[in-house]
């Protein structure tokens, strides 16, 4: 009996409220302290990936910007076709012989195109229907066709300048002064099946849009 005593007063003695586990509050704690410990590294980690971010933003703006400079500084090519604007407009009226100045006839209103490397490009906007009557029936092999495609994309230097016009081709050969900044004054020689017919040709000048034409 003394021996069984013995036995069980050498066995430690819990204090009261204790057990043989972590209490759950101190367990909590410690998850708490971990988790805050987890969101301040993901905070430190995603501040230093903005960080590095924008420095690679400002270094891609700046080999931008060091690019564009030096495009800027090349010369530019010029395009395969030069850009024409509008230079000269006006209107054609043409008579046969010389008379005392009545017996004009309206033939067509052109505008003229240029470039600044100096070719020119003249279109009609109206045409009288009495301006085309002498002129012969074409040839269809003279008709374009894609063949002459590089042919067409070609440009002649302007025959029209300030002081005058002039041009020679199979149909007619012009020649015209620059009377007045309204007048150009001249004579065209017609090329018909029958023979030449020479005619008083004037350019009644509706607007000047390029300084090359004042």
């Amino acid at each position: 009996m003394p021996g069984r005593l013995r036995r069980r007063s050498a066995s430690p003695a819990l204090e009261e409220g204790e057990g043989p586990f972590v209490s759950f509050t101190d367990l909590v704690i410690g998850i708490l302290f971990l988790f805050l410990i987890l969101v301040a590294a993901l905070m430190l980690m995603h501040e230093e990936a903005e960080r590095r971010a924008r420095i690679e933003i400002q270094m891609l703006i700046a080999k931008v910007r060091e690019l564009e400079e030096e495009l800027a500084k090349r010369p530019k090519v010029p395009p395969p076709t030069p850009s024409f604007r509008l230079g000269i407009v006006f209107n054609i009226y043409q008579r046969p012989g010389v008379f005392d100045g009545s017996g004009w006839t309206y033939s067509r209103t052109v505008r003229v195109f240029r470039s600044p490397t100096g070719e020119c490009i003249n279109t009609v906007y109206l045409r009288s229907n009495l301006s085309t009557a002498w002129m012969p029936p074409l040839e269809s092999e003279k008709i374009p066709t894609g063949a002459a495609r590089d042919q067409l994309s070609q440009f002649q230097p302007c025959g029209i300048s300030a002081t005058g016009d002039h041009w020679d081709g199979p149909t007619e050969t012009g020649n015209l002064k620059r009377i007045n900044p309204d007048l150009y004054s001249g004579f065209v020689t017609l090329h018909e099946k029958e023979g030449d017919v020479k005619l008083e040709m004037q350019y009644r000048v509706l607007g000047v849009y390029d300084d090359y034409f004042r």
